[in-house]
């Protein structure tokens, strides 16, 4: 199965960049690529908890993504299911964080995606995701 792996260097301090990826009301900032934006966004911040987020198209429709925490380490890494609403296919997601000074070093790991072109499509998706993060204060 395609895996997809991104590095990236944010502009805040590894604490901050957790909470981004754990607290809904940071969550809403960024967690949408592009002109999307971020309708609702849950997350029971614990191993075993659910997290969703839906995102808002500019012509009114959604994007609904969710799943489960799988692994927390504090201030280092995060995995979790990722699945689209509806689609019956369950990916993971790994997120390690590294400090760079006053910033943070991201490494995004998006495994057992089911095809080629979903990897590709999910690589855009966090590509423009990941923009947002990178300027995140």
């Amino acid at each position: 199965m395609p895996e997809l792996i991104m590095n990236k260097r944010c502009k805040a301090p590894v604490a901050r960049i957790f909470a981004a990826w754990s607290q809904p009301e940071l969550m809403r900032r960024w967690f949408a690529p592009g002109d999307l934006t971020v309708a609702e966004a849950s997350a029971d911040f614990r191993v075993g908890g659910a997290w969703r987020i839906v995102m808002l198209r500019p012509d009114g429709g959604t994007h609904i993504v969710g799943g489960e925490y799988r692994e927390i380490d504090q201030d280092q890494r995060i995995v979790f299911s990722w699945s689209w609403e509806n689609s019956g296919v369950t990916s993971e997601v790994e997120i390690g964080l590294r400090p760079a000074g006053d910033e943070t070093d991201l490494t995004l790991t998006h495994r057992q995606i089911p095809t080629e072109e979903s990897r590709a499509s999910h690589a855009q998706g966090w590509e423009g995701c990941l923009a947002k993060l990178m300027v995140f204060e």
